[in-house]
Parts: structure tokens; sequence; C-alpha cells
């Protein structure tokens, strides 16, 4: 008998998931749903992510990023670097002021994503709340790949209520490019559901 479950992931999740062919996509959702417990340790930009939302939350120095290379596992020590120098390029010349982005899930029939943003920032007098996607390296991510996840950032339900004009992003950090998503359309929500309901068929299926 086939028990159905209601799975709970990470935006970070369901974007890579809406990117894969359709074979790599089973084996994601296999990846996903026989995991084990989440730990920190395994969580490889865990540290960075809380550094960067620390960062703007109490205004610390630039030296602060910095420090948290030499802080970093020695394997992740590259890639931090990587990270930080594109992050601090990003900032340059922006006049960035720190506002609370609060939780946020995004629900379907059967599936919840957590849409979390990491970054309440106002950039430029402009207020975007932010997601951060760190993969985005050495593989293209620009706004037609990263769509379903900006439509879902923009149909989710937040704790703290924020204004209409609010603009939600994504932020690949490793090149310094922030995606934004400026309206949702009819056609842009049905996607959505699709890529959701595609990913809860292969869920129930294994």
């Amino acid at each position: 008998m086939t028990i159905i479950t209601k799975p709970s992931i990470g935006l970070t999740q369901f974007t890579d998931f809406t990117m894969k062919g359709s074979t790599a996509k089973t084996k994601f959702v296999k990846d996903i749903k026989y995991q084990g417990d989440y730990h920190p340790i395994k969580d490889y930009w865990k540290a960075l992510r809380d550094g960067l939302k620390k960062y703007h939350e109490q205004g610390l120095p630039d030296n602060y990023l910095l420090d948290m290379i030499d802080n970093a596992l020695p394997a992740r020590q590259k890639n931090y670097q990587d990270v930080v120098k594109a992050y601090l390029k990003f900032l340059k010349n922006k006049n960035v002021q720190w506002f609370e982005p609060g939780k946020a899930n995004w629900y379907s029939d059967a599936l919840t994503v957590r849409s979390n943003p990491e970054l309440g920032l106002i950039i430029d007098d402009i207020p975007y709340l932010i997601k951060l996607y760190f993969k985005g390296k050495n593989e293209r991510i620009d706004k037609y790949k990263c769509q379903s996840a900006l439509t879902l950032l923009k149909n989710s339900h937040y704790e703290i209520e924020h204004p209409d004009t609010i603009k939600h992003a994504i932020l690949n950090v490793q090149k310094g490019r922030l995606l934004t998503e400026d309206q949702s359309t009819d056609d842009h929500r049905i996607a959505l559901e699709s890529d959701a309901a595609q990913f809860m068929f292969i869920w129930n299926r294994l």
C-alpha cells in the first residue's frame, strides 16, 4: 500500500528541482525523501547564510564577513572567499538598510515550501525580500530558470505584513545578480502549481 505523505521542503530545494531534467528530478526527489535528519554540519552554506543576515542586522563591518572565511571548515574556505568577495562587490556604492523579513511558507494542496527570505534590505530606497542562492557559480542562473521560485516568493504567506510595493528577489550570490519578480501572472502561477504537482507525483511514487 502506498502511503501518501505531505512533505515540507526549502525553497532552494524546490528551485534546484525545477532546474533539473526529467530523470535527474526523480533522483533529486528521492535524495530529499530519504536524506535523513537535518544536521547543521551538513549544510554547506549555513554559516555564511547566517553570517550575512547578522552582518546586516547588526550593522557589522566588512571584516566580520572576511573573518568568516578563516573560521570556515578548511574545505569550504575557497568557496566562502569567492562568495564574500562577490557579495561585497554587489553591495559596493549602494545605500543599504536592514529590516526584518520574517518567516514565510508557500502551500499547495500537498506540499509546503519554506520560503523564508534570509534578508530584508532597502537598497537605494527600494525594499526587497531576498532569498540567497549560493549554487550559481558554474551554471547559468537567470530569471527564466528562477521564475517558479520567484512566483512562489511573491505568493507566499508571510508572518510579517509587508507593503504591496515590496520586491521579491533571489540573489545569485556567486555572481552578485539580483533577480526580481515584479508581476505574477496567471500563467506563472499555473506553472508553479504544475512544478509542485510534478514534485508530489514523483514523491508519492518513490
